[in-house]
């Protein structure tokens, strides 16, 4: 999403005259069209995409357009006005930035209920005249975006931006042709936008010297994202980069040191950290720093940051001033108890149901294999040890081997235990179970029938493999004893039983 910012970025300030003159819009729409789930962050992304090219790109606000929930037409009409003044005010080395955040589809973006060909947008940033342009498009298959006449992968960028008097065009898109761009809600963000906006604040600044190249924000962002779309569901996403640059020397996207409102945190190891709001709200959700000192361009304001140990947690509440620099050292880091956060968008409390047929080991040898099926329903919650709780309701027929005598059976069993999620993107669950079985009799001949309660104690154990949406596929097992009524009296009983079918998860 950054992309656009990325290039903004550029230089401090030299003279008007020296120094390029840089252009930005941004681009944000939460409704898509038909069936898309509406966005969360699209739109505020795009805000924050604009925000730091203001701060730390040299992006003037009278050269910055930001359109939010805009439909297709309308965008095309904002595109013409911009490209015209851009024909009477930008000069041959200037820089133009557009960003865009949306749902799409493989050659169109989805646009506040309508259709805008990606071609649209990407012939705008074509023909703007200015030196360079960059497009950042954080969309679904945004990777097709990048499939440009005159662009060619970048196989290594550090060789491909040393190259001065750099003219041409940059495309970055958020996932490959065949992917999904995906938001967290633990960043409070799209995850390619969020790491994108980090590394142009300061984050991938690893040479120190208070400039972030396109190399080093891309490789950052790159880095980040697949990091941390590695255990969802949707699959790693795969930001992707297409140029056609032309010179030598290095194209700085940002110089977070001349940025008027500065922190820096005067600690040398590398770490992870999360800079919030007092009230909580992400605002870098994620930083990765490298070793030695770093500086992070933001506004104004109040800050928690955090960064994980072993076995606790560090924070510093800091003020950031309007205009200077607030150093955090490691005197001023606090030690607090660890808590647990839902990670990559997923709720910290969902309920799962599993519908389908089921088999059991008989209470009583001579019969044979009981037949049925089962419903079972579970509630899953943020724990450290004992996170998920069951109930499975089931019904099971079984006859004789004789055919004299068959049985139902009625079962209700109650769980607590454990809900993981292995890097695989499975759900295993383990519970200790109690309830009990209904059990009810007859003879077909006589008519003869009888009733029993046999209590049960167990184990039980799922696997939940994830298939489309919130569709699983569900298998679960169960074994433990149940005190079986006879004429000689109550007697253990060894049962087991499973079952394989579709689960829902909520």
């Amino acid at each position: 999403m950054i992309g656009p910012l990325l290039l903004a970025l550029l230089a401090a300030s030299p003279p008007p005259d020296a120094s390029p003159r840089r252009f930005a819009i941004a681009v944000g729409a939460n409704q898509g069209i038909g069936r898309d789930t509406p966005l969360r962050y699209a739109e505020r992304d795009a805000r924050s995409v604009l925000s730091v090219l203001g701060e730390a790109g040299g992006v003037r606000p009278g050269d910055s357009l930001l359109l939010l929930g805009i439909t297709a037409n309308e965008l095309l009409a904002e595109l013409a006005r911009f490209g015209e003044r851009l024909r009477t005010q930008a000069r041959p080395g200037d820089q133009l930035f557009v960003y865009v955040s949306s749902h799409a589809e493989a050659d169109a973006l989805h646009l506040s209920g309508t259709r805008l060909p990606m071609r649209e947008v990407v012939r705008f940033v074509e023909q703007a005249p200015v030196g360079v342009a960059l497009l950042v498009v954080d969309s679904c298959q945004s990777g097709q975006a990048a499939r440009l006449k005159g662009l060619k992968p970048l196989p290594d960028i550090r060789m491909s931006v040393e190259q001065p008097q750099i003219a041409g065009r940059v495309i970055i898109t958020a996932s490959a042709a065949d992917e999904s761009a995906q938001e967290s809600d633990a960043l409070a963000g799209s995850i390619f936008t969020h790491h994108l906006v980090a590394a142009l604040r300061g984050a991938a600044d690893l040479s120190g010297d208070g400039r972030i190249t396109l190399a080093e924000a891309y490789a950052y962002s790159y880095a980040r994202t697949i990091e941390s779309s590695l255990l969802s569901h949707a699959g790693v996403q795969h930001p992707h980069f297409r140029f056609d640059l032309q010179g030598q020397g290095e194209l700085v996207l940002t110089s977070p040191a001349t940025a008027s409102s500065l922190l820096t945190l005067a600690i040398p190891e590398p770490g992870d950290w999360t800079v919030t709001t007092p009230s909580g709200e992400p605002f870098l959700g994620l930083v990765r720093k490298g070793e030695g000192v770093a500086t992070l361009a933001l506004p104004a304001g109040n800050y928690l940051l955090t960064t994980r140990k072993e076995r606790s947690a560090l924070t510093a509440r800091v003020q950031v001033p309007p205009a200077g620099r607030v150093e955090v050292t490691r005197d001023q880091l606090v030690p607090s108890r660890l808590v647990s956060h839902s990670l990559k968008g997923s709720s910290s409390e969902r309920w799962m149901l599993h519908l389908g047929p089921s088999f059991g080991r008989p209470l009583v040898p001579t019969f044979g294999p009981m037949v049925g099926g089962i419903t079972q329903l579970q509630y899953a919650w943020l724990g450290d040890t004992v996170n998920v709780a069951t109930a499975a309701l089931g019904l099971k027929h079984g006859r004789h081997e004789q055919d004299a005598l068959q049985q139902n059976d009625f079962e209700l069993r109650l769980g607590v235990g454990r809900l993981m999620s292995p890097p695989d993107g499975l759900q295993l669950q383990l519970t200790a179970e109690l309830g009990g079985f209904l059990a009810r009799q007859w003879e077909p001949e006589t008519g003869n029938a009888s009733l029993g309660f046999q209590p049960y104690a167990g184990l039980g154990s799922g696997v939940w493999v994830p298939l489309v949406g919130p569709l699983q596929l569900t298998f679960l097992g169960n074994a433990g004893a149940a005190w079986v009524r006879t004429l000689s009296g109550r007697n253990l009983a060894w049962t087991y039983g499973g079952s394989v079918g579709m689960g829902l998860v909520r």
